[in-house]
């Protein structure tokens, strides 16, 4: 026996053929060895073992559903779509995946093959012939025959008669160049098995199972989307990573080629990922040690998915840990897993040799004694690589569409092309600033607070916009002291003091004393790191070209009083914030303040958590928690890859970083108000970093530099927390977050925010929300990600106004629903109203015409529905039993569960399913005034004390004679067609009939 390192720590394996015809106590001794620590192990067969004798008559052999893989996305992340085809036989599929669109390209090694992969990708979409039930092993081959691995996973078809198709039968995979399987562990953590029959190599990636945790948090950042739909969403098999990526975020992986006649072992909780180099044939399925129980018992499991597998552990705890049973069913029998330990049965392997060992077999009492499997009495038909049933609009390539689309012009490109001029790798460093010995003059601290307790009258006063101040630097040989005077922080235009000095000048200028002037320093030193590091931000932000529409904005606003009182109730509360009125530090306060004290407590995550929407899982929201010093921390809502999107498309070196170091453990951070504008954020949220004392006394990075009448320069909204931008221009966190083009220089400080790659068209959108409110245009919109809907919004305005936003997957940071396509919530019917109706009740319920009738229940029948889910993966639970035309289900009642039937659809077909379940509803049997009867659910009844809902009020209808009386008269006038009557804001996308089926012609 000999054992070698293969890349990084995957080990390969040379059994002898002795040690090869028992499989169970082989995995033992490789995971004695090391080899699970990887997550995957390659074992090379001994040279005289064969599976088959010849692979020339499989060219008849039916792939029944052959999927096309569809992949979307940039820069190493991406989206796989599987589509399913039509069913090919071997033969057919050997000569697609050998054509000249499909063959693999030429490589002279592997190394440039990957390259050549994860290049092209996204491009030409391959065909696979996955999930194929059978197996290619001859009948009398005992040897590591994956359909006879008798390991202690045959204990659930032995015990309880269950065959997972897939997972204890074989499954055959037909490949060719570039099919993908995505990054995935398997069913329940169990371990794999796949052997390469015939043809091109295969490449795989696996990550040590110590190190999933962390992987799963890069996917859900990078998938913050899917992640919130379903914790398990790796397991749909959808997602790709690349190996640059994965450096990039520091997650350890290995990565190893598998060529034909060789064996991938792969361990409990490794996730693994790979492609095809060409046409080949591998064949697969999964099996299990006492090692896995803990894995089984602590699987994350997709629950978005009725036909996932899902295993019952009761019977494994039952036999292999008998004394943990009773915890395990009281939910107290969880114990951490440590991945570095082998397997229980490795443990002789530990102390002897190899030879000396007596041989035993995994499971013997539940097999044959000629090894074969007993008669099973349920299949579960549910391994299978997911088939999508909706595809983006943007995945299907036009190469492969017959005809073009025509409709409306194309929406705003959200990802503009990477231009050479973009690149913020600069060559030249920030600007060395050179300190000289000059004279400081400051406003002591008395002056200080005479600015900041300004009075503001009932009225708003007119403030004039003041910069963050300017150092005059003045040598002054001999005492080297520095002299600046700081503009007050808010500066009231009307009460401009004379340029004479007078008392209160002199005071403010006096001499100080030594304690006062150490102070005074200590304050001085504070300021110009402050201007240091305004000096430092600015010089890593790119420089806006010289029309730029943020250079258009002008410094000062025009003083627009209110023409009539807001009607709308969400811009109430906004009526002074507006940046058209003059600026109101008071209403500004006052709105921060009122944003900090409702959910989700924070400036920048009420992005997610708008408050005029209601949502299901409002109750799930956020919790304060309250720590010593009347400090409140919460989660935040925003992922953390909504501050690297941009970040990792344009910085390809360096490390990447998906984690907050302001986050604690339980996924809280701290909330700070600042002490001025009273605004409130998350630590995490705004990059605030500092000790607990310094927090309670924090200024957010506006009020720091003395810029309080700054607003954002992306929308026309105050308040709320803003960062620096280009240009000495300020921008809320909230606006460059839903912005795609927007990018936070330092993704930790969240400051400053580069905007120079936000295309102009941006610039030109108009908000629905604020253009009628304000005078000019101004700031960048973003517009609704439901297909090609074009209402455009300020993010400020559309959070304001209550626009659905959510986290969207990488390269998107947000997906925003407007008015238009937000679906209107659907109120569950009350219980009360759902009372069981008498026969002879009159009841309002559909007619076979679409329309809405009074009616009468004439008589209430239970009737049996049967569930069952069919061979593509698809399912059905309203089947009677007259459909299941296998069986006299009418007479011999329904099958059992997992039984494979045929069922007639309503297309008058037949199609192969497996049964599940069967349910027993009430039918109510209603009469309509014109005789006709229908039997329907009481779901689809209503009762006349009951409120209709509005799709149901706008197709009642009242039955009587009067429609006939029509066709008793002598002649009947024909009414012409109405003229269709086209949207003035699509008239231009509208294409004539006449002139669409020219086109499509």
């Amino acid at each position: 026996m000999t054992a070698e390192m293969g890349s990084k720590g995957i080990m390969t394996f040379y059994p002898t053929m002795e040690e090869f015809k028992n499989f169970s106590r082989y995995i033992a001794y490789i995971e004695s060895q090391g080899a699970h620590k990887a997550g995957l192990a390659k074992i090379v067969p001994p040279k005289e073992w064969k599976p088959r004798s010849s692979y020339d008559n499989i060219d008849d052999l039916v792939i029944p559903a052959p999927i096309q893989q569809f992949v979307t996305g940039q820069s190493g992340l991406f989206t796989q779509y599987n589509i399913q085809k039509k069913a090919l036989t071997v033969k057919e599929f050997r000569k697609l995946a050998n054509s000249d669109k499909f063959c693999s390209p030429h490589y002279d090694d592997f190394d440039e093959l990957e390259r050549k992969y994860w290049k092209n990708v996204t491009f030409n979409p391959p065909i696979y012939g996955a999930d194929v039930n059978g197996s290619l092993y001859d009948p009398d081959i005992k040897e590591w025959n994956i359909c006879h691995l008798n390991t202690i996973l045959d204990t659930v078809e032995h015990e309880s008669g269950i065959t997972i198709e897939g997972v204890n039968t074989p499954y055959l995979y037909f490949g060719m160049w570039k099919t993908t399987f995505a990054w995935h562990t398997e069913d329940m953590d169990l371990y794999s098995i796949n052997y390469l029959h015939f043809g091109e190599p295969k490449s795989w990636y696996c990550i040590p199972p110590e190190h999933g945790k962390r992987f799963e948090r890069l996917a859900q950042g990078f998938f913050p989307g899917s992640s919130q739909i379903c914790e398990a969403f790796l397991r749909h098999k959808m997602t790709l990573i690349s190996p640059s990526i994965l450096k990039k975020y520091g997650i350890p992986f290995d990565k190893i080629t598998q060529e034909a006649g060789e064996f991938m072992i792969t361990f409990p909780y490794a996730y693994h990922a790979g492609f095809n180099h060409g046409f080949n044939c591998a064949e697969s399925t999964n099996f299990a040690t006492e090692r896995w129980i803990e894995y089984g018992k602590q699987a994350v499991l997709c629950s978005c998915r009725k036909d996932m597998v899902k295993i019952s552990m009761d019977v494994f705890v039952k036999k292999f840990q008998p004394e943990r049973y009773e915890n395990w069913l009281a939910g107290q029998d969880v114990v951490p897993i440590n991945h570095a330990r082998p397997t229980p049965e490795a443990k002789e392997f530990l102390k002897e040799s190899w030879n000396d060992a007596p041989s035993k077999g995994s499971v013997a009492d539940g097999c044959a004694a000629d090894g074969e499997r007993k008669s099973t009495t349920q299949r579960i038909e549910t391994k299978r690589h997911r088939v999508c049933l909706e595809v983006p609009d943007d995945v299907v390539s036009k190469s492969d569409e017959d005809e073009e689309h025509y409709g409306k012009r194309p929406r705003l490109n959200l990802i503009p092309p990477r231009a050479p001029s973009q690149d913020v790798r600069r060559t030249k460093g920030p600007p060395k600033l050179v300190v000289t010995p000059t004279k400081l003059t400051l406003l002591d601290p008395f002056h200080r607070s005479f600015t900041q307790s300004h009075k503001e009258a009932a009225q708003p006063r007119h403030y004039a916009k003041t910069r963050a101040p300017a150092i005059s630097a003045q040598t002054q040989h001999g005492n080297g002291h520095l002299s600046v005077t700081a503009a007050p922080v808010w500066t009231d235009t009307t009460a401009q003091p004379a340029r004479n000095m007078g008392v209160a000048s002199l005071l403010f200028h006096r001499t100080l004393s030594p304690k006062d002037a150490l102070q005074q320093m200590a304050e001085d030193q504070s300021y110009c790191k402050s201007f240091v590091k305004k000096q430092k931000l600015q010089a890593e932000l790119s420089k806006l070209p010289r029309h730029h529409p943020l250079h258009s904005d002008d410094d000062t606003h025009l003083d627009v009083e209110p023409e009539q009182e807001e009607k709308e109730e969400w811009a109430k509360p906004l009526t002074w914030l507006w940046q058209c009125r003059p600026f109101n530090p008071q209403a500004e306060r006052e709105y921060n303040k009122s944003m900090g004290q409702q959910a989700p407590y924070c400036s920048i995550c009420v992005l997610f958590r708008t408050h005029q929407s209601e949502s299901s899982t409002e109750s799930q929201c956020v919790t304060l928690v309250n720590h010593p010093g009347g400090r409140q921390w919460s989660k935040p809502l925003i992922p953390e890859m909504c501050f690297n999107t941009q970040t990792s498309k344009m910085t390809e070196g360096g490390e990447g970083q998906l984690s907050n170091p302001h986050l604690a453990e339980d996924g809280t951070s701290r909330l700070v108000s600042c002490r001025q504008c009273s605004v409130r954020v998350h630590a995490s949220c705004y990059g605030v970093s500092g000790d607990e004392e310094e927090l309670d006394n924090w200024l957010c990075a506006r009020c720091e530099a003395n810029a309080i009448t700054e607003d954002c320069c992306l929308c026309s909204l105050r308040g709320g927390a803003l960062q620096r931008a280009n240009g000495d221009k300020w921008v809320h966190v909230l606006c460059a977050i839903t912005v795609l083009e927007a990018r936070f220089v330092n993704v930790m400080e969240r400051a400053p925010v580069d905007l120079s790659a936000i295309p102009l068209p941006r610039f030109r959108l108009k908000c629905v929300y604020c253009r009628k409110r304000m005078k000019r245009l101004k700031g960048c919109c973003v517009q609704c990600s439901h297909g090609r809907c074009s209402t455009a919004f300020h993010p400020s305005c559309a959070q304001a106004a209550g626009v659905l936003m959510h986290p969207d997957d990488w390269p998107f940071n947000v997906f925003a629903t407007c008015h238009r396509h937000r679906a209107p919530p659907i109120t569950e019917r009350n219980k009360a109203s759902m009372r069981d109706l008498a026969v002879g009740q009159r009841v309002i319920c559909k007619h076979k015409n679409g329309r809405y009738y009074n009616s009468e229940v004439q008589e209430l029948s239970p009737t049996t529905f049967y569930e069952v889910v069919f061979d593509d993966g698809s399912y059905s639970d309203n089947l009677f039993p007259e459909d299941i035309e296998n069986r006299d289900c009418v007479r011999l009642g329904p099958p059992a569960k997992g039984d494979i039937v045929q069922v007639r659809w309503t297309d008058g077909l037949i199609y192969g399913a497996k049964f599940v379940t069967s349910h027993i509803i009430p039918m109510y049997l209603v009469e309509f005034e014109d005789g006709s009867q229908i039997s329907v659910k009481r779901e689809d009844i209503y009762s006349l004390d009951e409120s209709l809902p509005k799709r149901v009020k706008s197709r009642m209808s009242v039955a009587s004679d009067m429609r006939f009386e029509l066709f008793a008269e002598g002649d009947v006038k024909q009414t012409s067609k109405r003229q269709r009557v086209i949207n003035s804001r699509y008239r231009e996308d509208y294409i004539e009939p006449v002139i669409y089926r020219a086109i499509m012609e």
